[in-house]
């Protein structure tokens, strides 16, 4: 939001809260027009930085329009103690655990009912 756009915003706010219906409109017509110029404004220097081959600064633009923020992750330095958690959580999947019997009876054996 530009410093001009700001303060025609601020302007219909007055307009608004004085109950002048003339006023209002008249002010709220000034503030479409000076969104409108600003986007028009933005755009011309967004078409230049691509003109002039600044991608960057065309991403830049980009993002700025979409309100994207990039994911921040932070690691630090874990040291070895993450390691070796690590490495002892996922070593229990290679442990042999003894072989239990699914049932109590074989399958050779018949069923009694």
């Amino acid at each position: 939001m530009t410093c001009h756009v700001r303060v025609l915003l601020r302007a219909s706010d007055t307009a608004f809260r004085s109950g002048d219906g003339a006023l209002y409109r008249a002010a709220r017509a000034e503030l479409k027009g000076g969104i409108k110029n600003a986007k028009a404004d933005y755009k011309k220097r967004i078409e230049d930085h691509l003109s002039s081959n600044n991608p960057r600064q065309v991403w830049q633009g980009i993002q700025n329009i979409t309100n994207y923020r990039a994911c921040v992750v932070t690691t630090g330095n874990p040291g070895v103690s993450l390691a070796e958690e690590l490495n002892s959580f996922f070593a229990r999947f290679e442990t042999q655990h003894p072989a239990t019997p699914s049932s109590p009876t074989s399958p050779d054996t018949p069923h009694s009912l």
